[in-house]
């Protein structure tokens, strides 16, 4: 069997941020209003968006550069929903501004994600991609687990213990205007996090792995290796 992979060795993981939350020195926002409510308690980051319309983000700095390639990955549990449709996830790749971002998303109603490049007023959009992913793949419980990988010049997205991306793209199609990660959230939800783990990958400039690769038995390539979001 042959399979079409874009492909990188990595010969180095760094972990740069692992954050449970046990402080609220960390840099996130915590804010308390008519609209929002962010705080740190318990060791988890707590977030609602009691807005009727608005979406919220929470971010801070991401530690590394743009070009760097990298891992985020965090485990998000799904408290309330207010409404029986909505979706939340994870934001990077933009400035304090964040007039623009990208986006890895979960409706909270179903097993549907989005990954998209957006305007944050969704005035418009420059990529968007949804897809589902298979219930057996879908653990009976309020917590998902979300993985955003730059390998290279590509982008792998997981999603929960699915054991292969749900989505893999070029870079272009979800350009870094600046620095910023995080969180997303729309109205209604409320959802808390423990742990967030950012690693910085390095990779060898001078592999010269062929673009296509026949797999073994398991449907792994043979003389290399493939992430698993973890």
């Amino acid at each position: 069997m042959i399979q079409i992979l874009p492909l990188a060795k990595i010969i180095h993981e760094e972990t740069v941020l692992e954050d449970d939350f046990n402080s609220k020195f960390e840099g996130w926002e915590l804010i308390e209003d008519e609209d929002e409510h962010a705080f740190i308690k318990d060791g988890y980051y707590w977030m609602e968006n009691k807005s009727a319309y608005r979406w919220m983000f929470y971010h801070k700095k991401l530690p590394l550069h743009p070009d760097e390639s990298f891992m985020i990955k965090a485990e998000i549990e799904l408290l309330d929903m207010k409404r029986k449709y909505g979706q939340f996830g994870l934001v990077w790749g933009f400035d304090k501004e964040h007039n623009e971002l990208n986006k890895f998303v979960k409706s909270v109603y179903n097993n549907d994600f989005t990954i998209a490049k957006y305007q944050k007023d969704h005035a418009y959009k420059k990529h968007r991609f949804s897809g589902s992913i298979e219930q057996q793949q879908i653990e009976s419980t309020n917590k998902h687990y979300f993985s955003i990988v730059k390998l290279g010049d590509y982008y792998y997205f997981y999603l929960n213990p699915y054991g292969r991306p749900v989505y893999i793209t070029h870079i272009s199609q979800l350009a870094m205007e600046g620095n910023r990660f995080g969180f997303y959230v729309e109205p209604g939800i409320l959802m808390r996090c423990d742990k967030i783990v950012v690693k910085r990958l390095i990779t060898d400039k001078h592999f010269n792995g062929q673009v296509w690769m026949p797999l073994d038995d398991h449907e792994m390539p043979l003389g290399s290796q493939i992430l698993s979001g973890n």
